[in-house]
């Protein structure tokens, strides 16, 4: 038998570079590429709904995109996160080509204490100690509630989830307190 190779070509997707208009936080920004052509237009839910846009990316009449997030405010993560969506409806491919804020770094270190996520499951499943049977893991699943709340407070800057966050938190901990006391 002869073998033959068949090659497979991956289509590359496009690189677009998005740059900001404004400094964040802000309500609103056009988003821009190279050539300082707007490709989206972020709001934030309340300011979006002043237009009356929905939550989510809708193409305007224009061709610009517009994308309403449920953030407090606009900042470098919100973008980020705006685009990876942004990639699913176009096909191209954004990288944010932001200034790199303070807050960026808070975010990565929240990002490093989520990484033993992918041991416990993901978010839409849920994870808890129950999945974790050492120290070790325990202490792996709590830096990823640490990580959650650091992100989703200085991405999102949305208080009841950080405060949901917070207090499954406490009681998880407690629970395992108890079980310490048992033995």
């Amino acid at each position: 038998m002869q073998k033959v190779s068949v090659k497979v070509s991956k289509k590359r997707k496009k690189i677009i570079k998005v740059r900001p208009t404004c400094e964040y936080p802000c309500q609103w920004d056009d988003l821009i590429d190279s050539r300082k052509k707007v490709i989206a237009t972020i709001y934030t839910f309340e300011e979006g709904g002043k237009d009356k846009l929905k939550p989510g990316i809708t193409k305007g009449k224009d061709g610009i995109y517009d994308i309403v997030v449920y953030a407090k405010e606009i900042n470098n993560e919100v973008v980020r996160n705006a685009l990876k969506d942004l990639e699913k409806v176009t096909g191209e491919r954004y990288v944010f080509a932001g200034s790199y804020s303070p807050e960026d770094k808070i975010i990565a270190y929240a990002e490093k204490l989520m990484r033993p996520l992918k041991k416990y499951g993901n978010l839409e499943e849920g994870y808890d100690f129950s999945t974790a049977t050492t120290a070790k893991q325990k202490a792996e699943v709590i830096s990823i509630w640490i990580g959650e709340i650091l992100y989703e407070a200085l991405t999102y800057k949305d208080i009841e989830a950080v405060k949901s966050l917070t207090k499954t938190i406490g009681a998880e901990i407690e629970e395992l307190i108890k079980y310490k006391k048992k033995f």
